[in-house]
């Protein structure tokens, strides 16, 4: 097997990754320092109402607006944002790669080694190159200084590989002929698997990235703290560089240490004498295990080992999966957050750390995973993995402390929060698992279609999850941003008030469920996600004689389909006999949704208990069928409303359904399909854990007889086919109402629930930063075209036609360049400056429409509303500079 099946391709692309992530994030701080010294972007985001002083839900909105990017674009530019930073990080890679074009050079100067001279062992070398299957006999080389060690070292470059080896390895070709070919033919599978291509760019990487980008930036925020800025973000900077200095040195080490193992394997099945490396191990003093971390060798009793285990070359390793669950969560954060990349790329790209780090998660563990499953034939391995991946992205979020702000402590409760960044992962990945037990027995051809789409869903799920964990996860954990009774309103908005939900125990944990349930369907190709989490594990499924999961879906779908027809009855119940508001009776008539959730949820993590003992590929079968049966009922008692009288609700006699009884459907089944297969997978992996620690029994497993196979193949058929045709429908229906987009991130409707409040300090200083940066000129503007427009009316009651067109045609245009400017942070007087711009819209229009005219009378509509009694426009200027005031800040009229 080569290096590269153990995955270490993958890693070393994570590592370039974060290299490139991490030295464009820096390098942004660091420009920014010399393009834009006062912070403009910064003030943009003022402007636009970002709170600092709270992690804020709205904060993410306000960075993602046309306003906030005309606002930068005008004051800083793409080019000082975007193109500066990416180019100077372009030339960083070309030092990198220049660093590993010399080394080699350096290596092989003639100071330090000489042609090696015996004919003998030269010819010998030549035809072992030969049988080695390389493809050009590299050259050879002697140190002569090294009497006394007999290794051997590969440098160079692709087609001008060098084997550079020591004065006492040339003794042992008379001496030890097994021993100098098992070290010739080890070095030889590194110039075969490309390793020393890896190690020489992956060194020069770490120069150039030490040396030129981290060492300034943490010179540069040392001089920050010590100068007296606000002390969390350098310090975090601070902590940041030292940790990714660990973790690229660790994962460095890591790699190399595998691909040693890896050219070790390689050389015994070219030939190599094993015994070779047990009588290594034996000379060797035995490391601690610290140290061994810190060496890009493994200790000789490991590769022993890794050549007696014949698992060894797919095994999944705790310290890489810790590693890869570090490095993506550092690559996304580094990616979301560097200030060009979140500005300028398209929309659908608008959160662009989040599908690299779901492609690298899944290139890097999905595959691994994958591969173990199948060459073991049990998915024990995936839990495992899983859990350590999470640990891993635990301790980046730790590291980066997004969810912070610009507090140094998280809010408890909501902390609790961070530990799904462990169980979300390893849902993913113990998911993964599970379905690569169920196709490992197909013929490779199928095998490798049944990995390509397995693990294109998994790295939907992680895409998922990053995409969350950005948006919305790192705002709840860091502190619930809006109360219950808020979150009430939010439910209520746009219901008169006699059709609201009244405050109660009930009606808040309805409001609260339903905005988390929004927060999570936060990407729109949610219900594609789901479709993949339960399609495949169903199909994989029909293919066993004997599956209980198959039984239980049906079973618990069963369950749904009698918390459908109870909740439905309840609202029938409120609406004809309790003759309550039609509006919250259909809110209770969506707990039938909720129903049908909690029945997959349940039986998802029963088939994970009992049937078994903690297989994935059941437990989401068993939740996708169930959820399957119960929207089958749902679907059936929306459609026959009227024709049952106890669960009669909108219709009292029976009828075709119209496209209004499916209102309350299209309004909620998108956000539940978006959320239920990630929500039952998540939900049944604690059971499934503790299921698998305890070692429960199969109990239903081989209880019944084979189902016929025409009968598994059609249960199987009929729930995929309400599954898909139900997200296709929820898909296109979304599509062509406008509603959400597939752009990842927090759902706007969210941060209706109002921004968190503001001190009266930092208000003042969003208010000064809104007049600054444009606010101020468009009311200046605003005047000065109500003063042309008065001033073309003449003494005599004539009019200028010409001056009041201009008058007419600049109040048009203020008007409109303030509507696409930013809304005053103060919602009060974004109120009363929303109402006049709106009013004075259509007279300014029919200002235009009515010339010319002969006499002022005739405009008399147009001036008397554009004119009221008290100029609501100075007033509203004057409430502004007061409001600036507590910051410091004197607003001036633009």
């Amino acid at each position: 097997m080569t290096a590269g099946g153990a995955g270490t391709t993958q890693r070393f692309v994570l590592l370039v990754a974060l290299f490139v992530a991490g030295t464009l994030s820096m390098l942004s701080d660091l420009l920014s320092l010399l393009t834009d010294p006062r912070n403009t972007v910064g003030g943009c985001a003022l402007a636009a109402g970002f709170n600092a002083e709270r992690n804020d839900p709205a904060n993410v909105l306000a960075q993602s607006t046309p306003a906030y990017r005309t606002c930068v674009d005008h004051h800083v530019g793409q080019w000082k944002l975007l193109w500066l930073p990416l180019t100077a990080t372009a030339l960083a890679l070309l030092l990198a790669v220049l660093l590993y074009l010399l080394v080699p050079r350096w290596k092989g100067r003639g100071s330090r080694v000489v042609a090696l001279q015996q004919a003998d062992v030269v010819e010998w070398l030549t035809d072992l190159a030969a049988t080695g299957t390389l493809r050009r006999t590299p050259g050879f080389v002697v140190d002569p200084n090294a009497w006394f060690s007999s290794n051997a070292v590969v440098f160079g470059r692709p087609g001008r590989y060098t084997v550079r080896l020591d004065l006492g390895l040339v003794k042992l070709f008379h001496q030890d002929r097994s021993a100098f070919t098992a070290t010739l033919l080890h070095e030889f599978a590194h110039i075969r698997n490309r390793d020393v291509d890896l190690t020489y760019l992956t060194v020069a990487i770490w120069r150039v990235f030490l040396l030129g980008v981290l060492l300034p930036f943490v010179a540069v925020n040392g001089w920050m703290l010590s100068t007296g800025a606000p002390a969390p973000a350098p310090t975090r900077n601070l902590v940041l560089a030292a940790f990714m200095v660990v973790l690229m040195y660790l994962t460095t080490a890591d790699v190399l240490r595998t691909r040693e193992i890896h050219a070790d394997l390689d050389a015994v099945a070219q030939g190599a004498d094993a015994t070779f490396w047990t009588r290594q191990g034996r000379r060797r003093p035995v490391r601690r295990r610290a140290a061994s971390l810190l060496r890009t060798h493994p200790d000789w009793e490991v590769r022993v080992a890794a050549l007696a285990d014949a698992s060894a070359p797919v095994a999944v390793g705790a310290l890489p999966m810790v590693l890869t669950g570090v490095s993506v969560q550092l690559l996304g954060h580094l990616v979301t957050f560097t200030p060009g990349l979140n500005t300028y790329l398209p929309g659908l790209l608008a959160d662009p750390g989040v599908w690299p780090a779901a492609a690298l998660t899944t290139a890097v563990g999905g595959t691994a995973v994958w591969r173990s499953v199948v060459h073991a034939r049990s998915a024990a391995a995936g839990l495992r993995a899983g859990l350590w991946l999470g640990v891993g992205q635990f301790g980046g979020e730790l590291a980066v402390s997004q969810f912070l702000g610009n507090q140094w402590a998280p809010g408890f409760p909501e902390a609790f929060l961070l530990l799904l960044l462990v169980v979300v992962p390893a849902a993913v990945l113990w998911w993964t698992a599970g379905c690569a037990a169920l196709f490992a027995g197909l013929p490779s051809g199928l095998r490798a279609v049944a990995a390509t789409v397995t693990l294109a869903v998994t790295g939907m799920a992680f895409a998922w999850w990053y995409g969350w964990w950005q948006a919305a996860g790192t705002v709840l954990s860091g502190g619930l941003p809006y109360s219950a009774d808020s979150a009430l309103a939010f439910l209520n908005d746009g219901f008169a008030p006699a059709d609201r939900l009244p405050p109660s125990a009930t009606a808040h944990v309805i409001a609260i469920g339903t905005v988390v349930v929004v927060s999570l369907a936060s990407q729109g190709w949610g219900m594609w996600l789901t479709a993949g989490l339960w399609i495949i594990p169903l199909a994989g499924l029909a293919r066993r004689p004997r599956s209980a999961g198959t039984a239980c879906g049906p079973l618990f779908g069963a369950a749904a389909g009698f918390g459908v027809v109870a909740v439905t009855h309840r609202a029938q119940v409120w609406i004809w006999h309790d003759l309550q508001p039609l509006i919250p009776s259909m809110t209770v008539y969506t707990g039938g949704l909720f129903a049908i959730l909690l029945c997959a949820a349940v039986g998802a993590a029963s088939a994970a208990t009992w049937v078994s003992r903690g297989d994935a590929a059941v437990a989401t079968a068993a939740a996708g069928s169930a959820m399957a049966t119960g929207l089958a009922v749902l679907l059936v008692v929306n459609g026959t409303d009227g024709c049952v009288r106890p669960l009669r609700t909108v219709h009292s006699e029976c009828g075709l359904a119209a496209d209004g009884d499916w209102q309350v459907l299209a309004l909620f089944l998108p956000e539940l399909l978006a959320v239920a297969g990630m929500a039952t997978v998540t939900a049944s992996l604690p059971i499934a854990f503790l299921a698998r620690l305890l070692r429960t029994r199969h109990v239903l497993a081989r209880s019944r007889p084979p189902w016929p196979r025409e009968v598994r193949l059609v249960c199987v058929v009929a729930a995929c086919g309400v599954l898909a045709s139900l997200c296709a429908a929820t898909y296109a229906d979304r599509r062509s109402t406008g509603g959400r987009s597939d752009r990842a991130g927090f759902d706007p409707l969210i941060t209706d629930l109002r921004k968190s409040p503001v001190s009266q300090r930092y208000l003042g200083r969003q208010i000064w930063a809104w007049g600054y940066f444009g606010g101020a000129r468009l009311i200046g503007d605003y005047e000065r075209a109500l003063a042309d427009i008065d001033r073309s009316v003449q003494a005599d009651g004539s009019v200028d036609d010409t001056a009041m067109r201009r008058g007419c045609t600049d109040l048009l245009r203020t008007i409109d360049r303030a509507e696409a400017y930013f809304p005053i942070p103060a919602s009060a007087e974004q109120a009363v400056w929303s109402a006049v711009l709106s009013s004075s819209r259509a007279p300014a229009q029919d200002c235009l429409g009515t010339l010319p005219v002969a006499d002022w009378k005739e405009l008399r509509p147009v001036l008397t509303a554009l004119n009221p009694p008290v100029d609501p426009v100075a007033a509203l200027f004057d409430d502004l500079v007061e409001l600036a005031k507590p910051a410091g800040m004197e607003l001036r009229d633009g």
